[in-house]
Formats: structure tokens, sequence, C-alpha cells
């Protein structure tokens, strides 16, 4: 049976309170931050000081401000006015970061397992105490596994510092699960067909574009900040919207055009689409001729996927097919066939990402305006560190031949190589989980628990007890964004940003 966040709330409470590091850690960041950035645009009428910090809630990351009384309480958060990401607002994620912060259920102390494995029955413990063991578990398991026999399951910032940890324990078995649920295959789609991924957050340039396709996509929903400010300005302006979706989303309610699909057929209106800019000739000629090959393929692929066809498989009539693409070469190349996040849906999802792909380069909005834009980054020198040991196997070899094309590991094989069976060669002993909530985030739930219960040792990183801290042996009790020494973030964007 799966914990639930509320029963070990109930039964953690030794571990949970008040917040009593308020205090000290606005102390750390007065210390850390230039008093020049502290004090510009402070309110002293209000007795507010401000700090630049950038936003955890969501990738996005937006560049805010925090605003401080005197004695250090955090008042208000709002967002960075030179910031492309969020342009001066943040969404209510970004301002709800003063809740998260002061949530009377965080966190704080480290708490350790008492009793059988799966009880959830735990105590207060010194940091030595809690990281010791941790320590002691880890030795144990290099010493009778290897290190490899070590995995980190993570998302978020600081899981990049645990990542470190690992590979100087000498294991690369890191993975995130969104990778495979939210951006891996869309990855693999557009690699394959323009030798180069999309990346985060999009390189959209919605602000420009006359046409936004948003395909299983729900900006105005997911509150993707500068992408759903973007939209905005770009319906003001006139910009076509078609949204595809079986539902009537918020997005859908700003279109000129709802295709309310059938679920699991949006690759039928993908090649439909494909098909009918090449036969009405209307797709960009010289781009294509100039940048690609493979068109001859491509024409004769979907030869016979016509918009009738497509109809008896999405529900879409073909007029409606025919007019919509007919909408999106008009507006080319400012023309946007969103590429989305959160597009692991029906098995077919790598290729789904490939039409979406190949339509955005029949439309030549790849590297135009309104379309995809290059993004400009910069680099920072990396904190010198010893060369990691070489381990002896990784997160490759438990893929035993499946997801051949990813590029990261793959969350459902490490939690597969847990399970000891006489097939598994490479088995996974202990786990450590950052940032990232298991049961709710794994859609094969037995099987996970199978996994769990299995491992030697499982130790959890988080800033509230949900699902998997009921699982853990050992709980470290991590800090908010608002209290922590994060790396500078480094945006590429049309002009590169950095934010402290």
């Amino acid at each position: 049976m799966m914990a639930n966040r509320r029963d070990f709330i109930k039964v953690s409470a030794l571990g949970l309170g008040g917040l009593a590091m308020s205090a000290s850690a606005i102390n750390l960041l007065k210390a850390a931050v230039p008093q020049d950035l502290i004090n510009k645009d402070s309110d002293p009428q209000k007795g507010l000081r401000r700090f630049p910090t950038y936003c955890e809630v969501c990738f996005w990351k937006c560049a805010g401000w925090t605003y401080t009384d005197e004695d250090g309480k955090i008042m208000k958060i709002i967002g960075h006015e030179d910031d492309p990401h969020c342009n001066g607002r943040l969404c209510p994620r970004g301002t709800g970061g003063v809740g998260m912060y002061y949530d009377k259920d965080r966190l704080t102390t480290p708490l350790i397992r008492e009793g059988k494995p799966g009880s959830q029955t735990f105590r207060p413990a010194s940091w030595d105490e809690a990281l010791g063991l941790v320590a002691k578990n880890m030795k144990e398991i290099a010493d009778k596994y290897g290190p490899e026999a070590m995995a980190l399951f993570n998302h978020g910032s600081s899981g990049h510092y645990i990542g470190h940890l690992l590979k100087a324990y000498g294991s690369t078995n890191i993975v995130a699960p969104s990778y495979a649920q939210c951006r891996g295959p869309r990855e693999v789609g557009f690699t394959a067909t323009f030798g180069s991924g999309v990346g985060s957050p999009e390189p959209t340039d919605i602000r420009d574009t006359n046409c936004l396709v948003l395909i299983g996509s729900h900006i105005g929903e997911n509150m993707h900040n500068g992408q759903v400010q973007e939209m905005s300005d770009a319906i003001d302006k006139g910009a076509t919207i078609i949204t595809v979706d079986p539902r009537f989303s918020t997005a859908a309610s700003k279109s000129k055009y709802w295709l309310p699909i059938k679920p699991a057929t949006d690759l039928a209106l993908l090649l439909a689409w494909i098909h009918v800019l090449i036969y009405e000739d209307i797709y960009d000629k010289d781009y294509v001729e100039r940048y690609a090959f493979g068109l001859d393929q491509l024409k004769k692929h979907v030869k016979n996927m016509t918009p009738e066809w497509a109809y008896g498989i999405t529900t879409i009539k073909p007029d409606v097919i025919r007019k919509t693409a007919r909408e999106m070469a008009n507006a080319s190349p400012a023309a946007i066939i969103h590429p989305g996040r959160h597009v692991t849906w029906y098995g077919d999802d790598t290729q789904r990402a490939r039409a979406v792909a190949i339509l955005n380069a029949l439309l030549g909005s790849w590297g135009r305006r309104g379309g995809f834009y290059f993004k400009e980054g910069m680099k920072l020198p990396h904190y010198p560190h010893p060369e990691y040991p070489k381990p002896k196997w990784s997160w490759k070899e438990t893929m035993n031949g499946k997801y051949p094309l990813a590029g990261l590991a793959v969350s459902n094989t490490l939690i597969e190589a847990s399970i000891p069976s006489e097939e598994n060669k490479h088995q996974i002993h202990g786990w450590l989980v950052s940032g990232t909530n298991l049961p709710l985030t794994m859609p094969d739930k037995p099987t996970l628990a199978k996994a769990m219960q299995s491992l030697d040792f499982l130790a959890v990183v988080d800033t509230m007890p949900m699902e998997i801290t009921g699982w853990a042996d050992v709980i470290l009790p991590e800090c908010t964004y608002l209290e922590r020494y994060d790396d500078i973030r480094t945006s590429p964007h049309r002009e590169p940003y950095l934010a402290l």
C-alpha cells in the first residue's frame, strides 16, 4: 500500500513544527549579497529591504526580488523587471514562494526510521547522526556490491550537488523522472530532425508569431510564465491560435480554431497537415531546398495520409484540417507548432515529436522570427574538483536494449533494476531521492513499491513530508531556494541572462 502525505504528517509530527531558521537564513543571505543590490529600490518608508533571488517552484526559474522587514521576515516576492523569463511578473506559484518558506509542515530536523522497514515511525536525529547513517549505508553498499549499486532520483537545482556527491562516490546512475515523462521523446524527435533538441525553456518566438498551434499544450493553465505573457501579446496583435485538445481548455477559449481531437490520434492529424502542405505546394520551398533533405521520401510516405484518411481516425473534418494547414502556411515562417512539455502520452511520442518538428521545418520556422529563435548562451567556469572515479557500469546497462535513443537515464529502468531477479545483472541496492515524489511521479506504482521494498537503503532529501518520505530510512530536510546558495542561473534566451 502506498503511503500518503497526510498519513506521514500525522506520524512524523516530531520532525515538524515552526520554521526556526528564518532569521538566520536571511542573515546568511545578507552576508552573501553585495549591499548595492540589497539597498537599491528598497522601500525605507515601509522598512523593507530587498534581495535578489530566482524562483525554484518550477523549472522556469524566474528572477525576482525578495522583500524582508526589519526583523528579516519575508514579506513578498516579485518578479525582476530585467528578466526575460518573467518581465517583472511572477505567476501565483512564484509569489507563493513565501507560503512554501513559512509552511508549518516544513521538515525542520533530520528523521530516522524506527522499527521494521516500511513502518512510518520516525524519531528526530542530529545532523551528525543522520549523515553518519547515510554514509555508513553507502559505504556498506559500495563494499558489498560496488558504488554503482547506488542510484540518485532527483529534480531541481539541489539535485546537481547530490549528483556531484554520487559521481565522486563512483556511480553515474543518476536520473530525473522528468526526462522520460516530460522532455525526452521531444528532444529525441527534434534532434533526429534538426540535429538539435529544443531545450528548456523552449525558444519559441511567440511574441512575434502570426500563428501558434498548440497540440496537447496547455499554455495559460500550466503557467510557463514568459510564454503565457507572450501568447497574450500575440493574441492582442491578432495572431491566429489553433488548439488541438479533446478538452475545451483555457487556450482553446482564446483560439480561432479549436480541434476537439479523439485522444491518442494526434500523429494522424500531424501527418495529414504535412500532406496538405506538400501536395498543395504551400510549404516554404526556398527554406526546404536550402536546409533539408528527404522531401521526396516524405512526400511518398504521406501520399495516402489525406485529411479524409485522418478524419476517420481523429474525428476532425477534412475541411478543418485543410483550412488550419493553410492558416499555418499563410503565416509562414512566423508560425509555431509548439513542441510542448509533458509529452509522454501514448507510446508514439518520439514519432509524434518528429512529426511536429517536420511540420515546423516545412513552414520554415526553425531559426526564423516568429518561429523558433536560436538561443544565445554564456559559459561560466566550473568549480574545480578532482577527476571522478570511472564506474564499472552505468544506467545504460540497465536499459537491456530498450530506449536505444535515450540521451539520459530513464527512471523506470533504474526502478526495475532495483528488483532482484535472475535476469538482473546490474542490480541497484540503494537510492538517494532529492526533490521528486516518486509515488506520485511514476505511473507503475506496484513495480515502484516492489523496488522500494527490495532496497537495502533509501534516503530522501526534501523540504516537505510527502509520499516518498514515508518510505525513507533517513529523511534530510532541505532548504528552500530562498535559503540556500545555488549556482548562478545562466539562461539561454534571445539574449543571454544570468541571475543570482
